[in-house]
């Protein structure tokens, strides 16, 4: 499976995995974690210097993502963005 982007047959293939992974982080309290976030994280951080995984080590994969692996990515994300703090109107995510 190429990883810089997923046909439609291999979202359908990854998204029960994908939906339990979001589902026990916000059973451990992180809320604000969807499923575009998450896909988001392994095509462009996780995966990206991968060159070709097979269906089953992607399901693997997803399961094994640590609520801290995916908000170091966040934080990254945050840090490099050209937005700034006085752009945002709705903070109350992070409070």
């Amino acid at each position: 499976m190429k990883i810089q982007k997923l046909s439609w047959h291999q979202k359908v293939l990854l998204s029960k995995e994908i939906k339990l992974k979001c589902r026990s982080f916000q059973e451990n309290g992180y809320q604000g974690v969807s499923e575009t976030e998450l896909l988001d994280y392994l095509l462009l951080y996780r995966w990206k210097n991968r060159q070709r995984l097979s269906i089953k080590e992607c399901k693997s994969d997803i399961l094994h993502i640590e609520p801290n692996d995916f908000f170091d990515y966040q934080q990254l994300v945050a840090q490099t963005s050209p937005f700034q703090l006085r752009d945002w109107t709705d903070i109350k995510d992070l409070l």
